[in-house]
């Protein structure tokens, strides 16, 4: 499906204070002739809640590991939490929107890769036809980073835990979207120098990550936007605590852009 001007913005957890701010540029965005789908993430409120039950999280090279306690505590503060309150703002400034999980429709099915990553999901076949109907109705649909697991074995395991930054990345490509846009805590990407790198080639963003200059929560996120240059046109990573948002539809540079 290639809609007229669609936008696919993931947020990220650690932007979920500065929310009153980057959505409320939303409405005119959408009043530009836009179509949009978000995908959040929520890491940070995960980990808060997994720590008032005494749960410590644990990364894998920026990635989170879930068992199933932290499964637990994941699905109920992402499909739960997080995207109910991200729908109800939204709808509150007047913006349709639908909260929907990778689960919702079988939009996302996935396997575990990494047993060392526990219930952690890799995207093996996205259905994005209840996301092309939300979009068809004028709704901006809100997704949240869950997916079914294909090879499950028993009721503990048949929902997965996926980083949002590759969901984003494979809605954004399989809908064929004019951008991608990763909303975060930082400028951009940077370089060696600690300088904000603000326009940078695939070739170039593949050398950075094979250079080890990026690493971390940045490097699931430069790799997600490498992937998703399949079917976009153009991916960007910006701070999501300014009006960054907006800037990008106006065509004003700001952040990290990546092209083919």
């Amino acid at each position: 499906m290639t809609v007229t001007k669609l936008s696919v913005i993931k947020i990220g957890g650690s932007t979920i204070n500065d929310w009153s701010e980057s959505l409320n540029q939303i409405n005119e965005i959408i009043n530009m002739g836009n179509s949009l789908v978000i995908v959040h993430g929520g890491g940070k409120t995960v980990s808060q809640w997994g720590s008032k039950l005494g749960i410590r999280p644990e990364f894998v090279k920026g990635l989170r590991k879930t068992d199933i306690n932290t499964l637990e505590v994941a699905i109920s503060v992402l499909s739960g939490l997080v995207n109910s309150k991200l729908v109800s703002f939204l709808n509150s400034k007047k913006i349709n929107s639908v909260g929907i999980s990778g689960i919702s429709g079988g939009m996302i099915k996935a396997e575990i890769e990494n047993e060392d990553l526990g219930l952690v999901g890799k995207i093996k076949s996205l259905n994005t036809d209840l996301i092309e109907n939300l979009i068809k109705n004028k709704f901006v649909p809100v997704v949240s980073p869950l997916g079914i697991n294909q090879n499950s074995k028993d009721n503990n395991d048949k929902v997965l835990n996926i980083n949002a930054d590759f969901v984003a990345s494979e809605i954004a490509k399989n809908l064929n979207a004019n951008k991608l846009i990763y909303q975060t805590d930082v400028d951009g990407i940077k370089d060696e120098k600690g300088r904000v790198i603000p326009k940078m080639t695939l070739s170039q963003a593949k050398n950075l990550i094979s250079s080890g200059i990026v690493v971390g929560g940045m490097l699931p996120k430069l790799q997600s936007c490498i992937d998703s240059m399949q079917g976009v046109d153009r991916s960007h990573i910006i701070n999501g605590s300014d009006n960054s948002l907006v800037e990008i539809f106006k065509g004003n540079r700001t952040g990290t852009e990546i092209i083919n």
